[in-house]
C-alpha cells in the first residue's frame, strides 16, 4: 500500500498560499509605484483582497474539521483483487 500522510496535502496548500501572498504584495507595490491610484484600482484590489479574505476563510472553516493525523492511500493492490 502506497499511502503519505494527509497533513502533505496542508503544507503544499500554505505553499500556494505564500506564492499567493508574495504575487499579492508584487501586486500592490506596482500599483502604488506606478502611481495608478485611482478609482479603478481601488475598487479591483478591494475586489480581490476581499475575496481572498472570504476564501481563506470559507477553507479554514472547511480544513478546521479535517483529521490531518491519518493517511492518504495512493494506490493499494487489494483494488485490484477479487
Amino acid at each position: 500500500m502506497l499511502a503519505i500522510p494527509f497533513y502533505i496535502i496542508l503544507f503544499l496548500y500554505l505553499i500556494f498560499l505564500c506564492v499567493f501572498f508574495i504575487f499579492s504584495l508584487i501586486n500592490f507595490y506596482h500599483i502604488i509605484s506606478t502611481g495608478s491610484l485611482n478609482f479603478t484600482s481601488f475598487v479591483v484590489t478591494f475586489l480581490i483582497t476581499a475575496l481572498s479574505i472570504l476564501t481563506l476563510y470559507y477553507t479554514w472553516e472547511v480544513i478546521s474539521t479535517v483529521d490531518w493525523s491519518r493517511d492518504l492511500v495512493l494506490f493499494d493492490i487489494n483494488w485490484f483483487k477479487k
